[in-house]
């Protein structure tokens, strides 16, 4: 049965309705795309590694955005993994030494 008969057998019968919107929805149902699972796995070490108790604790209330290229931003996440850190956290001790403020 196509569409259009469907449709007309859907005033008559509730089920036929139901069935033809399974099948319409099943269409454009949201799938996970690589993307999206890649990002929601970064999200979860991301809530691993810090939440806003630990850097509150840490004494950071400000918030510093900062646009950097890719490459930049790759070499600076291999670099914080190696070493265990966070990127907030080898900012902070990075602006503090180049300030010549002392480490709490």
């Amino acid at each position: 049965m196509n569409t259009i008969d469907e449709a007309g057998a859907a005033a008559e019968d509730p089920s036929v309705i139901r069935e033809s919107m399974r099948k319409l929805l099943g269409k454009f149902s949201p799938a996970t795309t690589p993307k999206k699972a890649e990002r929601k796995q970064r999200e979860r070490k991301a809530h691993a590694i810090a939440d806003g108790r630990s850097l509150r604790a840490k004494g950071r209330s400000e918030q510093l955005n900062v646009k950097v290229r890719p490459d930049i931003k790759r070499a600076l996440a291999a670099k914080v993994e190696a070493e265990g850190i966070t990127i907030a956290d080898w900012i902070e001790r990075t602006l503090e030494a180049a300030l010549g403020l002392g480490g709490n």
